[in-house]
C-alpha cells in the first residue's frame, strides 16, 4: 500500500497547473527555442482612419549581422504610415555601424537591418523596428 501511495503523493505534490495568459509579453519566449520575428503588441484596436503602432522583435538571436523582415499586409484596409529603426544593432562603443532601410510596395513591407562591416555580430533579444499602421477600412467588413 505504501509503494502506491507515495508515487501517487509525490505526483500529486509535484503537478503544475497549466494555463493560457493572453497578456503574456511575446517576447518572454522559451530561449532553447529557434530564432525568430515576433510583434508586440500581438493584436491592437483602433477606428477607421486612425493609427496602430507594432513594434517588431527578433527572439532568440544567435550571432547574427543582419536582418531581413517581409511583412504581408491587406493594403485595402491598412497602409504603412512609418516605419523606424529599432535599437538591436545600436551600438554606444562605435558609431555608424548599422544600417536600416524599409520599402513599403503596397501590401509587402521589406525591413533590411544589419551592421556594417563583417566582424560584428549580435546575439539576444531585441526591437529591430517599430511599424505605425493607418487603417482604411474596418476589418468587420467584408
Amino acid at each position: 500500500m505504501i509503494k502506491i501511495l507515495l508515487p501517487t503523493m509525490a505526483l500529486l505534490t509535484m503537478a503544475c497547473e497549466l494555463y493560457d495568459n493572453s497578456e503574456l509579453n511575446p517576447r518572454d519566449i522559451d530561449p532553447a527555442l529557434s530564432p525568430g520575428l515576433v510583434f508586440d503588441p500581438v493584436s491592437n484596436t483602433t477606428t477607421v482612419g486612425a493609427a496602430a503602432e507594432f513594434d517588431v522583435y527578433v527572439v532568440s538571436a544567435d550571432n547574427i549581422s543582419g536582418i531581413h523582415a517581409q511583412i504581408t499586409y491587406d493594403a485595402n484596409r491598412l497602409s504603412v504610415t512609418n516605419v523606424t529603426t529599432g535599437d538591436f544593432f545600436s551600438d554606444s562603443a562605435q558609431t555608424n555601424t548599422s544600417f536600416f532601410i524599409y520599402d513599403d510596395d503596397s501590401g509587402v513591407l521589406d525591413i533590411n537591418y544589419f551592421y556594417l562591416g563583417n566582424e560584428i555580430t549580435k546575439s539576444g533579444t531585441g526591437r529591430i523596428a517599430t511599424i505605425l499602421f493607418n487603417t482604411k477600412q474596418s476589418f468587420d467588413a467584408t
